[in-house]
């Protein structure tokens, strides 16, 4: 028997804004930037972001914009109510942050909700209540012009969506960076971020961009920034680039702009790495800040509800605008910097040990030798780095070939070593020749020296910092690593907030002297609070990787040395963690059949 079709009925209006929320507003930041947003709209000139328990518990915005008649702030509350757009061609040409009419019912829909505003012609304010689909009333308020949005219990009828938020920490990040995007693309405009009670961001009005920057990123950024500009046709790119010896694992301190609106854009993305071809390594992302002003009519801005997607008319014209202005600014800079930067050379601490055997508890001589070097090797990276040489003896130092009485110091059977290209040994033993990744084999025996039951970070000693080190991050980075920093601290990490987008290292294991901090706790911030399951791992995998001597690294005499005896005289050397090859062996007899000989 066929079953009867289901009816289909009318969604109650509360479900209906409740789905519309899940579209926009899908954590804390999403209230932020969709209210900062009407702020702006609003022609403010300061605006200011109050949140506690990272906006779960409170959110509040507060502006000194036009303001907003009760008729009209009765009618904002209401589904596709919008003072942006009048008609269907108003689409294809919005010039506004919003103009959906959907942010302030979706906010609404979703929390303990109330909005107060006064014109600037008006004796006093009016304010109106809502909790849901419940009205819980209003009247006049005193307060200054402008408006008032104050959001509690985000999520309390939505425990699904609830559940899902992260800790108060990291989403307190992600408000962090909201709110600082909105900095940059309106330098002239107050911002000021209170989380629980804390001052986490304050910057006055200013003349322009780089200003602004400096004040959010620190000298180092805004000293190393690249002018980037260019036009063509209706379409205008200004902003800058970041010397690339700034540049990071990630691409999160990418802000781009279209007419003041920030853009997630895969377009713009590559066209950025286009740009930034052969001025910088693949793997790294650099630091941009660009806005690009287009006639509205080149570009389709209603394509997702969080307005971070757009659809461009003219996408070759744009790439190339963007990827050859880039290219532009980091050529005017080229003989001021490597195309790829490198890390100074210096004192590398090789550290080494096998990963000790599980099997059933077995005494295994090798084992034994292993752990004897590793200590050597952790005394051997916790000595303070020497003092730069004499030019004589720099000259010495760098010397490709080893004197002849340094043979005494290589294994049997290696009768002489050199570095080539900064990056690479060869080796030559009696049975041909070997060549060595630098990187590759020194991260090797960093992970292997690291290993769980070989000894802990702190086993050489840490190193006291008198002048903390400044590290760069993003301000979700930063929120992250403060849920991080107990944990950072019992492995000898010591780190401390210095800014909203800066982290002080106090301290740190003496065995990472030569980490690469900005990649260690960009990478570590990827983890979230995950990583607290599993920090020693993460640490252990980071730090291998990032204290490595790099690629185009010169080494000393004794370096090369180190290195070469760590080869061959430990196990387990024969691939990076990575999994890549570490070595590659040219016998003597394969050289000469290679020379048809």
């Amino acid at each position: 028997m066929m079953r009867a079709p289901p009816e289909i009925v009318r969604l109650p209006e509360l479900v209906a804004h409740q789905i519309a929320a899940g579209e926009v507003i899908e954590r804390p930041a999403a209230v932020v930037k969709e209210l900062i947003e009407n702020s702006l709209d609003a022609g403010a000139a300061r605006i200011s972001v109050r949140v506690e328990d990272g906006g779960r518990r409170l959110i509040e915005v507060c502006d000194d914009g036009h303001g907003m008649r009760p008729g009209d702030l009765a009618l904002a509350l209401e589904r596709h109510a919008t003072s942006k757009i009048r008609s269907a061609d108003d689409l294809q040409r919005v010039a506004t942050l919003g103009f959906r009419g959907e942010a302030l019912p979706s906010i609404v829909a979703v929390s303990e909700f109330e909005i107060a505003s006064r014109p600037h012609d008006a004796a006093a304010g009016f304010a109106l209540r809502r909790a849901g689909d419940r009205d819980l009333g209003g009247g006049p308020c005193a307060m200054a012009p402008g408006t008032r949005v104050t959001v509690r219990n985000l999520f309390w009828n939505v425990p699904a969506r609830l559940k899902f938020l992260k800790q108060a920490a990291s989403e307190t990040g992600h408000i962090h960076e909201q709110v600082l995007r909105c900095a940059l693309s309106h330098p002239k405009v107050a911002f000021a971020l209170q989380a629980d009670g804390r001052e986490a961001l304050s910057v006055p009005g200013m003349p322009d961009m780089a200003t602004r920057i400096r004040a959010l990123f620190g000298d180092e950024v805004a000293d190393d920034l690249l002018a980037v500009a260019a036009q063509h046709g209706a379409m205008e790119l200004t902003g800058f680039i970041v010397h690339p010896r700034r540049a990071r694992p990630t691409a999160r301190q990418q802000y781009v702009y279209c007419n003041g609106r920030y853009l997630r854009d895969r377009l713009l993305s590559a066209a950025i790495r286009a740009g930034c071809q052969g001025f910088l390594e693949p793997r790294l992302h650099a630091i941009v800040f660009l806005h690009l002003a287009i006639d509205p009519a080149l570009v389709d801005v209603n394509v997702h509800p969080t307005k971070h997607e757009v659809r461009f008319r003219r996408e070759g014209e744009i790439f190339a605008l963007v990827s050859r202005a880039l290219q532009d600014a980091l050529a005017s800079r080229q003989g001021g910097f490597p195309l790829l930067p490198s890390t100074a050379p210096g004192e590398r601490a090789i550290v080494a040990e096998r990963t000790v055997k599980a099997a059933a508890g077995l005494a295994d001589p090798v084992v034994t030798r292993a752990r004897e070097a590793a200590a050597t090797y952790h005394a051997l990276a916790s000595a303070a780095a020497p003092s730069d040489p004499a030019p004589a003896a720099a000259a010495d130092e760098t010397a490709p070939l080893w004197p002849k009485d340094a043979a005494a110091d290589l294994p049997p059977g290696v009768r002489a070593v050199w570095q080539v290209h900064d990056s690479y040994l060869v080796i030559e033993t009696t049975q041909g020749l070997r060549i060595v990744d630098q990187h590759a084999l020194h991260e090797k025996l960093l992970w292997l020296a690291l290993a769980p039951g070989v000894g802990d970070l702190q086993r050489g000693g840490v190193q006291e910092l008198v002048v903390p080190q400044r590290v760069p991050v993003s301000a979700e980075e930063a929120g992250v690593i403060d849920e991080l920093r107990e944990a950072l601290a019992e492995q000898g990490i010591r780190v401390h907030r210095a800014g909203p987008t800066t982290l002080a290292l106090d301290a740190y294991p003496a065995i990472l002297a030569r980490c690469d901090w900005p990649r260690f706790f960009s990478d570590l911030a990827q983890e979230g609070p995950r990583a607290l399951a599993r920090l020693s791992e993460c640490i252990r995998h980071r730090a291998a990787c990032h204290a490595a001597v790099k690629a185009g690294t010169p080494l000393s005499s004794e370096e090369q040395r180190r290195l070469v005896r760590a080869l061959y005289e430990l196990e387990g050397l024969a691939h990076c963690p990575h999994g890549r090859p570490t070595t590659l062996d040219l016998s003597w007899e394969e050289l000469a059949r290679r020379f048809q000989r």
